[in-house]
């Protein structure tokens, strides 16, 4: 007994030694080798990629007009990343109140830690005439709710005359950029407005402007402000004094605020090149409301014609009974029209303005965007071509609205989410 037992020790020792080497080539080797893609364990490797790090998830959000129709319908939406918060949507104000303001669009976005936001300022409209009776008309119809009265000013101007006492809380501002490829694109969209001006008489010059400006808050925050404005001149004769008289009629259409802290600009401007190259207006709701405004124009055009055969009316009737007042009656009578035709003509112009804004927003959001940031196009295959920010060299979209954008190679958000309905996308050239 005393001799095998030495010999039994061995044999187990040994066998115990061969099992454990085998055990250990069987888990370098097989179908579960190491040398096996990471992403084949897709829950193994999920916790090593962080979103807002190695990729983004970009989803369509819509903003909704609750007040134009019978039901809220939706007015425009953008590409915002996952999990950042909106708020706002379309406002219409009264008859009675500024016409080229009366359809609003003021909504804002911010990142889940709120330290990035980015705010749009509804359209500002405002006008102001040579002659000092329509000045003062302007005046009243501005105490009443109206558009606000002043002069012409460009971009540049607005910014530090008006954005900055009102909106931008304290701001510097650090530099600022025109935008001439916005300004041209209003410039050609905006013919109609001009052609609404002519039409009352005189001779109407197209002033457009478009910036982005830097700013620096005094907490250490930095920005971008976006802004254009248009404003339409027209000169035309006045035919009892012979003078030259001047109305005015100017819209600040783009009017936005990107904040961020200084250390994270990147990031940023990043996400507000995605939202302003995937703005996208609905064009159900564009055409509705664009209806309503026509029909809105050919109500005033017969009130007016009423108003004018009333007028005239009465002026025969007051012929008839004060002759020798004849001559006193007609002129004052054609000169209050004259007047009226005025205020039509400016009416009508807002009205024109804020349709010609709806017409180019999207195409002045694209060229606020390559001024910011270049964006890539891809092609996802079935939605068709998208534009989204530049700086990823991966792209996936799954098809409902919703992308990614990653530069790591070994990211695949359908394997890492299992989900198949993510597909990859193609940059084009």
């Amino acid at each position: 007994m005393s001799s095998k037992a030495p010999v039994m020790n061995l044999v187990r020792v040994t066998f115990l030694i061969s099992l454990l080497s085998l055990v250990g080539c069987s888990a370098g080797t097989g179908s579960n080798a190491t040398d096996a893609s990471p992403m084949d364990d897709a829950a193994g490797q999920a916790q090593d990629f962080t979103e807002g790090k190695d990729y983004m998830v970009l989803e369509r959000v819509r903003f909704m007009d609750a007040q134009g129709f019978e039901q809220p319908a939706e007015a425009f939406s953008i590409l915002l990343p996952k999990g950042w918060a909106h708020e706002g949507g379309v406002a219409w104000k009264g008859l009675n109140e500024c016409r080229g303001e009366m359809i609003a669009a003021k909504w804002s976005v911010r990142s889940p830690d709120g330290a990035i936001s980015y705010t749009v300022l509804p359209n500002h409209s405002w006008s102001s005439a040579s002659d000092m009776m329509m000045m003062q008309s302007l005046q009243m119809q501005a105490q009443q709710g109206g558009c606000e009265v002043g002069g012409p000013m460009d971009a540049a101007s607005y910014l530090r005359e008006v954005m900055v006492p009102r909106e931008l809380q304290g701001a510097a501002i650090t530099e600022v950029k025109e935008n001439a490829e916005v300004a041209r694109e209003m410039e050609r969209m905006a013919a109609q407005t001009k052609a609404a001006f002519e039409q009352w008489g005189g001779q109407a010059t197209l002033q457009p402007s478009a910036i982005i400006a830097r700013l620096k808050w005094s907490d250490g925050t930095e920005g971008l402000a976006l802004v254009s404005v248009l404003n339409v001149i027209n000169v035309s004769q006045n035919m009892y004094t012979g003078e030259y008289q001047q109305l005015t009629n100017s819209n600040a259409s783009e009017r936005s605020i990107l904040r961020f802290p200084a250390d994270r600009r990147d990031e940023a401007e990043r996400v507000l090149a995605s939202i302003k190259s995937s703005y996208r207006t609905n064009p159900q709701w564009k055409q509705a409301v664009e209806g309503y405004f026509a029909q809105l124009r050919q109500h005033q055009d017969r009130m007016h014609h009423q108003r004018m055969a009333a007028i005239d009316a009465q002026t025969a009737a007051n012929t008839r009974a004060h002759n020798q007042r004849m001559a006193d009656i007609q002129a004052q009578g054609a000169a209050n029209t004259a007047r009226h035709n005025e205020r039509m003509g400016a009416m009508d112009q807002q009205m024109r303005s804020w349709e010609q804004q709806q017409s180019s927003q999207d195409r002045q959001h694209t060229q606020f965007v390559k001024a910011i940031r270049e964006v890539e196009t891809w092609n996802d295959g079935s939605n068709g071509r998208v534009e989204l920010s530049s700086g990823y060299d991966h792209a996936w979209s799954r098809g409902d609205g919703s992308y990614i954008l990653s530069n790591s190679p070994n990211f695949d958000p359908s394997s890492v989410f299992q989900d198949q309905n993510w597909k990859p996308m193609q940059m084009e050239e």
